[in-house]
């Protein structure tokens, strides 16, 4: 089990990571301050997600603090025979704070197998995003919807009560996954929750197509694309409207 535990409180008008810990492969970069918000960036030393991975990731958000965690580089997925890679997400979010969990997009190789699950608990009157993009494939190797299977749950709970659940279940050999109700003839998908901030005003784009769902609580958008790059910007747009 690899594991990162990261905790931000506000400091005389700054946000501080007081405390963390990690174990290998997982390692983070020093925090830098990025506008009002503090920053750090998670990165591994393995090349990407192997064979019986599990990585274990909690954070928490203290009163007041304003905080973002980001990754290194696109997360890559390695075949596996069948037990695959397995990541766990928790994020507990206090009044007053602010918190965008942004890693870096997804491409599961061919024969991969890989599960995630991502708790949020907020309080209502705190600020949150989160993204999760999804490539089908690396496409210059032939590998385009070859994995063997990609799960990701997302389940945000605010005071206590579930107000937002996403549950994604790609498996290539039961469904064509080209077509409709799936990734629509794209190559890639991103999806982005939003609490808090609601008001926030979505890009335009040619290329990509659109989709914005109001949840229980917050917002949901959905974004079609060729290309990772294309949702990357388009929601880091979106965050950048967040304070």
């Amino acid at each position: 089990m690899s594991r990162l535990f990261l905790k931000a409180e506000q400091r005389n008008g700054k946000t501080a990571v007081t405390d963390s810990f990690f174990t290998a492969p997982i390692k983070i970069a020093k925090p830098f301050y990025c506008g009002n918000y503090t920053e750090v960036m998670m990165m591994t030393a393995s090349a990407g997600i192997l064979e019986g991975d599990f990585y274990d990731i909690e954070v928490q958000v203290m009163e007041g603090a304003k905080f973002r965690l980001t990754g290194q580089s696109y997360t890559k997925i390695f075949k596996a025979d069948e037990k695959g890679a397995v990541q766990k997400v928790k994020i507990n979010v206090e009044k007053d704070a602010s918190f965008i969990y942004f890693p870096t997009p997804v491409i599961p190789y061919g024969g991969s197998v890989f599960s995630s699950r991502t708790e949020v608990h907020l309080d209502r009157n705190c600020k949150f995003a989160m993204c999760d993009i999804l490539s089908g494939g690396r496409k210059a190797m032939d590998e385009q919807f070859q994995f063997q299977s990609y799960r990701s749950g997302t389940a945000v709970y605010v005071d206590g009560k579930m107000q937002f659940l996403d549950n994604q279940r790609f498996i290539p050999c039961e469904i064509n996954l080209k077509g409709m109700g799936f990734f629509e003839g794209y190559s890639h998908i991103g999806m982005m929750y939003i609490y808090g901030c609601e008001n926030v005003v979505l890009p335009q784009s040619r290329t990509t197509e659109t989709a914005v769902t109001r949840a229980a609580a917050g917002i949901c958008i959905r974004i079609f694309s060729n290309s990772a790059d294309e949702i990357v910007k388009q929601f880091r747009d979106v965050v950048s409207q967040i304070s």
